[in-house]
């Protein structure tokens, strides 16, 4: 039943409208009547009418001003608007503002009223289905991203229990056959890529390389990470292998964003509480990003060992040290860089290496005797960007400046903030200033003025690292202090420095700190 609100400054026209027609037949009920438009604004704002007919002309506030009025106050209602012959303008008005027709008091009958409120009802009816249809839509939406979220939540989290996932889902373990996982990885902060690929072009990237395959999930963590569960029967419906999905999702990835992400599979996975724990030893793969491209790997084939081979950081510190003092620059870089080719062909995790060459670091500073202020402060801040070093290329850099300080005959000169030039403390302030929010190489650019490449050159000239790695190397540090606080969740701390994807914060905290968030926190527990 439609409500309807009365409004004419003449009682007889009132008792006329009310009486001449059966409204209850019609699907029509009258809430409300008034005598003035500023009357009839109050009663619709109280009744939340879905039709009003209006005079226009009448005392106080005409029908006109009714109209905006209630048009202002987001009052969804349809208008039927009575008229003198003179009142053109008028009507021409109220039609322009929404009104949806309107009748002339002076022949106002049964039949013309009935017609308009046919029309009037049909146009209602129309409403309240899309109304309903957009209600289902948007509450189907709100489940699917609810589903969604548990699917991530699952396998993100190792406490999420595997009934819960069943229950929000309407998921049935049991009834699930043998599947293959997918994992499809960008390592954005390495690369110099503005701006970055939407959800939605990744999404769409992944469709059409899977668009022969009925059943499969794609469980979208960020932009970053991407998961595909791809049952086994599917692969030999299609006469398709693993490998060559990877590769065929790497191509088109190459093809419509010039990009090559890190994909990790592995086939013939019983449940979904192994899924989770392959999922988790993806993670750790994909830390040897550090050495290189990793392409398309099957997970299986590949794991990752967290000693370093070789002489003990103590014992190659010792070594070097026994070397002649000019020789030892030269013969602790080779030595080095011996070290880390090691490293990547037994696929250590490259936490440990970098956690390796800042104690060895150390070991060497502690062990030399005469080291300048310069040089030490140089070696504090090497092994502060080591910590925070994404890629192999990173560590050599930083380590090769610190060894320089250490050993060359002439000291280093620090990188004091009185020596930076004005763009560079620019950039250091917006970075220290918003390293919580979502802040990327073309956003400090924009706010120093200056283009990404230019910035980047007298940034790493002047600081002696990368934008990327300032902006790592702060974030790293406060979720550290926040981390000392037993009553921190990881995943608020992660959001808290500017991560939305808590696995890549893990990552890259372990890389920093040697150990995982939760680690870390213990260990500082254990201080206290």
């Amino acid at each position: 039943m439609y409500q309807v609100l009365i409004v004419d400054d003449e009682p007889i026209v009132k008792i006329a409208l009310r009486s001449m027609i059966d409204w209850n037949t019609l699907g029509f009920h009258i809430c409300a009547t008034a005598s003035n438009g500023e009357e009839a604004l109050d009663m619709a704002c109280r009744f939340h009418p879905d039709l009003i007919i209006c005079d226009l002309k009448m005392p106080i506030m005409d029908g006109i001003e009714l109209i905006r009025e209630v048009q202002k106050k987001e009052i969804p209602c349809e208008f039927l608007v009575i008229s003198n012959y003179e009142d053109f303008n008028y009507v021409r008005t109220a039609l322009v503002l929404g009104a949806a027709d309107y009748i002339l008091k002076v022949s106002i009958s049964p039949e013309e009223l009935t017609a308009q409120l046919q029309k009037i009802k049909e146009k209602l009816d129309q409403k309240a289905r899309e109304d309903e249809k957009n209600l289902q839509t948007s509450q189907e939406f709100i489940h699917n991203q609810e589903r969604h979220a548990a699917w991530r939540e699952f396998f993100a989290n190792k406490h999420y229990e595997l009934d819960t996932l069943c229950s929000v889902t309407n998921f049935s373990a049991e009834k699930l056959e043998p599947f293959a996982l997918c994992q499809i990885s960008f390592d954005w902060y390495t690369q110099n890529l503005e701006p970055l690929p939407s959800i939605d072009l990744i999404q769409s990237t992944l469709k059409n390389a899977l668009e022969h395959f009925d059943q499969r999930r794609i469980i979208l963590f960020s932009t970053s990470n991407t998961l595909l569960l791809i049952p086994e029967s599917e692969l030999r419906i299609h006469q398709s292998t693993l490998a060559g999905l990877a590769a065929r999702i790497a191509q088109l990835f190459q093809y419509y964003m010039s990009l090559s992400p890190a994909i990790l599979y592995q086939s013939d996975v019983p449940d979904l509480q192994e899924a989770r724990r392959i999922y988790h030893n993806f993670q750790d793969l994909l830390e040897l990003c550090f050495y290189g491209p990793l392409g398309q790997v099957e997970a299986c084939s590949l794991s990752v060992s967290s000693a370093v081979p070789g002489l003990t950081y103590k014992e190659l510190a010792a070594r070097i040290l026994s070397i002649p003092d000019e020789q030892r620059l030269e013969y602790s870089s080779r030595r080095f860089h011996e070290l880390l080719d090691t490293c990547r062909d037994n696929h250590v995790l490259p936490s440990r290496i970098i956690q390796y060459c800042v104690r060895l670091l150390g070991e060497l500073e502690y062990q030399t005797p005469d080291i300048s202020s310069a040089a030490h402060d140089q070696i504090v801040d090497s092994a502060e960007f080591m910590r925070n070093s994404l890629t192999r290329e990173e560590l050599e850099k930083n380590l090769d400046d610190a060894l320089t300080a250490l050993f060359a005959p002439e000291p280093v000169t620090k990188h004091s903030s009185e020596n930076y030039s004005p763009e560079v403390s620019q950039a250091l302030d917006y970075i220290k200033n918003n390293y919580q929010h979502k802040i990327s190489l073309a956003s400090v650019s924009e706010h120093v003025g200056l283009s990404s490449g230019y910035l980047c050159r007298i940034f790493k000239e002047e600081t002696g690292g990368s934008i990327n790695a300032c902006i790592n190397n702060l974030r790293m540090t406060k979720a550290g202090k926040m981390l000392k606080d037993k009553n921190s969740y990881i995943k608020e701390v992660a959001i808290s420095v500017g991560f939305e994807d808590q696995l890549y914060f893990s990552r890259l905290f372990k890389r920093y700190y040697g150990m995982t968030p939760s680690e870390y926190r213990t260990a500082e527990q254990s201080k206290a």
